[in-house]
Order: C-alpha cells, then structure tokens, then sequence
C-alpha cells in the first residue's frame, strides 16, 4: 500500500562500525516527529566586474554544513535500548535476579568519541514513493526525557549529523513486537526518598559537544563532535502549591545539602517474579534553583521546581535503568 503523506514516513536506525560510514538501518521505531535536516550554504563571490550588477553563474561555490535536528518519541518497553545507550555513553546489561527474560539496561554516563549513528528517514511524496534521506554520523548531542498529567512518557534525542545522501535505498522497516507505552499513571517519582506528585517533570542532558569543526582540507565533510564543555543535566519538576514542602526544595537549598530525585516507569510484568518492563531514573544528588509561588488569578496556584543535577564525586551522576526483554542494546 502507496502512502503519500506523513503517516507512510519511517525512521531507521543502526550502529556504525565507522563514523560516518553507512550502515543498513535494522532498529525502527515509532516516532511522533522529526526535524531532521540537511544544511547546505552558498558561498558567493564579492568579486567586482565592469559591465555586471548581477552575481554570475559560475561565481559561487557549494558549502556542506551537516545536518541533523531532533527525533520525539514516546518511549516503548522495546527497542530503545539502542538511542538510550548513544544518549548516554555506556551500558551494562544483565538479568535481574529471580528473572527470566527480563534485562536491566544500566546506561551511565560514558565515552561518546567511539559511537555514532546512520539514520534513514522515508519521506513519502505526493506520487506515494517513499524517499530515502540517509543521514550519516549522527551523534547524540543531548536529549529529554518527560511526562505531563494526561500524557505518554516522551523521549527526544537531538542528533548532529555529519553528512545526507539520497542515494542508499530504502531499508525495509520491521518494527520490535508486542511492545508497549508508558503513561504518567505508571510513574512515581521521589525527592530526597519522599514521594512527590508533580503535574509534569522533565530531565534535559547536554553534553557540551563542539559539532562546527570544519578545516581547510581536501573534504567538504565536518570531523566527529567532540566535548568541550562540562555536560548540562538539568531538569524541572511541577507542582500545584500543596505546601511549604515544594517551596523548601529551593529555599533549603545549600551546599551538601543537595537532595537525590528518583522516577520509577512500570509497565506490565514480564517474569513470574515482580520483573516488570520499565524505566528508572536515578539522580543521586540535585540542587533545586525554584521559586515562590505567584497569585495571577484565582486558579490554584503552582510552583515550578527547576534542579540541576551534580556530582557527588562517588556516585554516577545520572542512571538510566531499563527493563525490557531486549537482550542487547
């Protein structure tokens, strides 16, 4: 069946051995939007000729600027193994105890030089073809993690991309089976080990990459993003005015003083034992920069409780705990 608009569209997603190098897309996963993109500039001449006011045909060049943009996601109980593991750095997988078939996806902060991405998008056309825009050396820049009342757990990753071809033809997309979503009724969150009920939280990485490195060589291609900045972990947590208790998660704020944030995602059960598919975020230390609460009408009023996430020096910063059946990333 020809789809000729955005409902046909398809993303695919593969570990490359080298960056930048394609490889045929076998992970595929639903997604709510895209913005992937291609950046191409004009170099144009400043030349002054007698007799012209008119830039000519042959005095500009073509400039590659890469590519990329962000992909939305609602988190599934499969398949995200993959953009979790580029999101963070490291993974470690092993069967839980008293498990069967589930596995924890421990993701921590680790080295992103050795990893990168081809990503295909199938666009469909008016004339129901769907065309194939081959991103390579897509490398995971930063990404959120966020769930509001009445809504799915959302995932975006923003991807950096080192170049877009046309020309490597469409992978046949095979989606994981039997998976399911995650909503904001199967997830608690805590602060400072005290159950908390937020209207809305969200957790943001950025990792501080230098992704303009372009040089005067014999290529139009960029070289691999790399770190140059400490990695921004921020987050915020809102809040209908219950209490002084929010408000003090600010307003107590001190050095040493820094307070651990945890949200637990359960799904349905997988093994006989209590192994459910899932996800953990645990943030062992967090200073809170919030507000007070403001009167702007005669609504119930709210607090919004913005962190930022910090290093202890013993612990991992930041953990992601996934549960699925997955046996690899």
């Amino acid at each position: 069946m020809g789809h000729r608009s955005g409902i046909g569209g398809q993303l695919g997603f593969v570990a490359e051995t080298t960056y930048g190098t394609f490889a045929v897309p076998t992970r595929f996963l639903e997604f709510s939007s895209e913005g992937l993109v291609f950046n191409r500039e004009t170099i144009q001449s400043t030349g002054i000729r007698r007799g012209s006011n008119i830039q000519r045909t042959s005095r500009w060049a073509t400039n590659k600027k890469g590519g990329g943009g962000p992909v939305t996601f609602e988190l599934a109980s499969k398949g995200f193994g993959l953009l979790l593991k580029h999101a963070m750095g490291a993974v470690a997988i092993t069967t839980p105890g008293g498990a069967t078939l589930q596995r924890r996806h421990r993701h921590t902060f680790g080295d992103l030089d050795d990893l990168s991405l081809t990503i295909q998008k199938g666009a469909p056309d008016i004339g129901a073809t769907t065309n194939p825009f081959t991103f390579l050396g897509c490398v995971v820049t930063g990404w959120e993690l966020g769930v509001d009342v009445d809504g799915l757990v959302m995932f975006t990753p923003t991807f950096d991309a080192q170049d877009m071809v046309t020309a490597q033809a469409l992978a046949v997309a095979a989606y994981p089976a039997a998976d399911e979503l995650f909503s904001y009724q199967q997830t608690a969150v805590t602060v400072n080990a005290g159950g908390v009920t937020p209207t809305g939280m969200t957790l943001s990485v950025d990792h501080g990459m230098k992704t303009d490195r372009f040089f005067v060589q014999n290529s139009a291609l960029k070289k691999r993003p790399v770190i140059a900045a400490r990695r921004a972990v921020t987050g915020t947590l809102t809040f209908e005015f219950e209490s002084m208790t929010q408000v003090n998660f600010f307003l107590n704020a001190a050095p040493g003083a820094e307070v651990p944030i945890g949200a637990v995602i359960r799904g349905s059960q997988i093994d006989a034992a209590p192994n459910y598919y899932g996800l953990d975020v645990i943030i062992p230390k967090a200073r809170f920069d919030g507000e007070i609460p403001v009167i702007q009408g005669p609504d119930v009023l709210t607090v919004s409780a913005p962190f930022e996430v910090l290093d202890d020096g013993t612990n991992e910063e930041l953990t992601l705990d996934y549960f699925t059946t997955d046996v690899a990333s």
